[in-house]
């Protein structure tokens, strides 16, 4: 809940906004400085509803402003220092100290402007005493220029408002507004039409839009003195610094519960495996039995088939050879290969016995052939045989 005040050089309007509705309006003369801080202060009272923030603009009939375009290459400390140097020659002083200041402002893509504002002091001082006896914290003091706008739906830019007797046409950039001209007349263009829960107040509507505009957005000019714009820059600092120790005692309230719940994770897990580790290890004797004895099972399913492969290879070689020739040597390695020697009367006709033999392929003699007699034999003519050493593949079937 905030109040938006506007004040004139004669009258001070005030609206409570609240969820996105005015429920308040009200507005009182003034005759002097002396009692517009009484002004304020019982607009506030009169609101209805215990309100704690305020936003106070500045119509154009008390505040001076102007556009220099194209603003000078400064930083925003250094645009204010600028603008108070630059006062004397900016604004008129009319036998009284003025708060100044100045913001940058882009009034296309390529192009901006510098926006400056002035209020005399006595306004200004008398504006925070009406909120300081209201018990108002304020939120902001500018121009009413800059918030019009937001009271108005008409995006076209001139906007005209009429002021009195006068005009005040605003020139509104990507940026906001730039530029404020007050001229004599109301025949400069049509008002602008109203945001709905303004024009709900009726005829009188128009009177409060700066009321409303300050409602709903903040002025970027900071009309105050020095001292009130230096406490309310150490109040944001001290803010911001017990923003930062809440969000610090946060974090680490969140650290500390998140080890707290990892150490009780980690507890509840080492019970819970040290519960199961009997049951564990005897699954994993078991498994490890279950394994070695289904490596055994299979080596010995191999060994069965590779005997059962031989002793039928067996059985055909020695179906194939006659019965003068005899074996003295057979083996079968791991890839396939056969190698026979052995004693025949000829041993090519060995060879030529064994290449009939479905179950070899690529037989051949390995190394020479010798003739040798027997040992313990009388008759030698008898006993002399054909040594032989014959190597072959197993033919694989498909």
């Amino acid at each position: 809940m905030v109040i938006g005040i506007s004040v004139g050089a004669a009258h001070v309007h005030a609206v409570l906004w609240w969820r996105d509705a005015i429920h308040w309006a009200g507005a009182a003369p003034y005759d002097d400085y002396a009692s517009l801080g009484e002004v304020i202060a019982r607009l506030a009272s009169e609101a209805g509803a215990p309100v704690r923030r305020a936003r106070v603009v500045l119509e154009r009939d008390v505040v001076q402003l102007r556009s220099i375009v194209p603003a000078p290459p400064l930083k925003p400390a250094a645009m204010r220092r600028y603008v108070a140097l630059e006062a004397p020659r900016l604004f008129r002083q009319n036998g009284a100290p003025l708060v100044t200041d100045g913001v940058r402002v882009a009034v296309t893509k390529d192009s901006a402007a510098l926006w400056a504002g002035a209020a005399p002091e006595p306004l200004v001082r008398a504006v925070l005493a009406g909120c300081a006896q209201a018990g108002l914290a304020l939120e902001g003091l500018g121009s009413a220029a800059e918030v019009l706008p937001r009271a108005t739906s008409c995006a076209q830019s001139p906007i005209v408002f009429a002021n009195g007797g006068t005009s005040e046409v605003l020139d509104v950039g990507q940026g906001g507004t730039w530029q404020s001209r007050l001229t004599r007349g109301t025949e400069h263009g049509e008002a602008p039409p109203l945001v709905a829960p303004l024009a709900a107040l009726g005829a009188e509507a128009h009177h409060f839009a700066a009321a409303f505009g300050a409602a709903i957005a903040l002025p970027r000019l900071t009309l105050l003195p020095v001292e009130a714009r230096t406490a309310q820059e150490r109040r944001g600092r001290r803010r911001m610094m017990r923003l930062f120790g809440i969000g610090a005692a946060l974090w680490l309230a969140a650290a500390s519960i998140l080890v707290g719940r990892l150490a009780w994770i980690r507890q509840t897990a080492t019970r819970s495996l040290g519960a199961a580790a009997p049951a564990v290890d005897s699954a994993l004797v078991a498994r490890r039995d279950l394994d070695l004895a289904r490596a055994t099972l299979g080596n010995v399913a191999r060994a069965e088939e590779h005997r059962s492969r031989h002793l039928a290879l067996l059985a055909a070689i020695t179906q194939s050879l006659g019965d003068s020739t005899y074996l003295a040597a057979f083996q079968v390695t791991p890839d396939g290969v056969v190698r026979l020697s052995g004693y025949a009367p000829a041993a090519a006709r060995v060879v030529a016995q064994l290449e009939r033999l479905a179950m070899l392929r690529d037989v051949k003699m390995e190394g020479p052939v010798t003739r040798e007699h027997v040992a313990g034999s009388t008759a030698l003519k008898d006993m002399e045989r054909d040594r032989f050493a014959i190597v072959a593949r197993i033919e694989v079937q498909p």
